[in-house]
């Protein structure tokens, strides 16, 4: 009887299982020195924070779940729960790309960081963290697409939350990239921790979701206070998200086309989306060229009023080819 350990496949795909051991040292990355662990995704999943030299807390999993807000758990911008929920919901608050890749003619998708399609491609996963503890990176190399994808959160005193993306062709040939990128369950202004965990349901039946279409800024808010007395309630703050660097398709405001976009269909802008949790994501068509590296950011803050709002809309509109360049300036100041 043979001993060999057998091919396991899903469906016709062979699963690309091969263990990976993690190690750790000290590299030279965008400029600074950072902690790598190799083959984080081989340990078992841990939980890590951010420092800010402002106000920002910001506490993730290595599975890419966390939690963030500013000064304290009433000012979130994701929901504010215990180590085991942020791990477990990893799928379902924070970051989430999707990636189709044409190439020859097939079109592959691609959704990293993600346990989706776990040993479908042969991938690596890398984890980097700075050492003055304000920035964490996220590595993907996919050898099968011939693709890396690194993703970090950084903080910045003026914008906010910063998710940063590299997208690097490593072949030598060209890529038709369809990106969808974003953020999901965003938490709009005046949510209390007790709120959360107490009237999820009933939470959701307030919030509301607007986009900006001059400028592409998705605005998060209620749209009145929690509140059982019989006197006006408006909520006057809101939490907002925007991007910088791609040339967008179309902008979401909710999760709900997700599963349209993996199944290769037509998707629809969202500008005003009620009852539903709040999701802030764009999509993109670009060709990468053979050895071309991508960027772009995610953008999201807290505690933002009527006149920042305004003032925000009017800079991303008419600061638009500079405003990547005064984000990056930003985080540096506050490093």
């Amino acid at each position: 009887m043979s001993l060999a350990k057998p091919s396991l496949h899903v469906g016709a795909a062979p699963l690309q299982l091969e263990a990976q051991l993690p190690a750790g040292q000290f590299v030279q990355l965008l400029g600074e020195t950072y902690y790598q662990i190799a083959h984080y995704d081989q340990m078992p999943p841990f939980f890590m924070s951010l420092v800010s030299s402002a106000d920002h807390w910001l506490f993730i999993g290595s599975t890419g779940g966390l939690t963030a807000g500013r000064r304290n758990a009433e000012s979130a911008l994701f929901p504010y729960e215990t180590e085991d929920k942020v791990m477990a919901h990893h799928e379902l608050t924070g970051s989430k790309q999707l990636l189709r890749l044409r190439r020859a003619g097939v079109t592959y998708l691609w959704e990293p960081f993600s346990a989706r399609y776990a040993g479908i491609y042969r991938c690596e996963r890398h984890l980097y963290k700075n050492i003055y503890g304000n920035k964490l990176v996220f590595e993907e190399v996919n050898h099968d697409l011939g693709l890396t994808l690194r993703l970090a959160w950084r903080l910045s005193d003026r914008f906010g939350f910063v998710k940063s993306s590299w997208l690097h062709n490593n072949l030598e040939e060209e890529a038709e990239i369809e990106l969808l990128d974003g953020l999901q369950n965003l938490l709009p202004y005046g949510v209390r921790p007790d709120t959360q965990q107490s009237m999820s349901s009933l939470l959701d039946a307030y919030k509301r979701s607007e986009l900006d279409q001059a400028s592409g800024l998705g605005v998060f808010a209620l749209s009145a206070t929690l509140s059982d007395r019989p006197e006006p309630s408006e909520s006057l703050q809101a939490t907002i998200a925007w991007q910088a660097g791609l040339p967008v398709a179309h902008y979401l405001l909710s999760a709900t086309q997700l599963d349209a976009f993996r199944a290769g269909a037509a998707l629809m802008t969202e500008t005003d989306v009620c009852g539903r949790a709040g999701a802030y994501f764009v999509t993109s068509q670009f060709n990468l060229a053979p050895g071309e590296l991508r960027t772009w950011h995610i953008v999201a803050d807290v505690n933002q009023d009527a006149v920042n709002v305004v003032k925000l809309s009017r800079s991303l509109q008419q600061d638009a080819p500079t405003i990547s360049a005064e984000l990056e300036a930003d985080i540096e100041a506050n490093t």
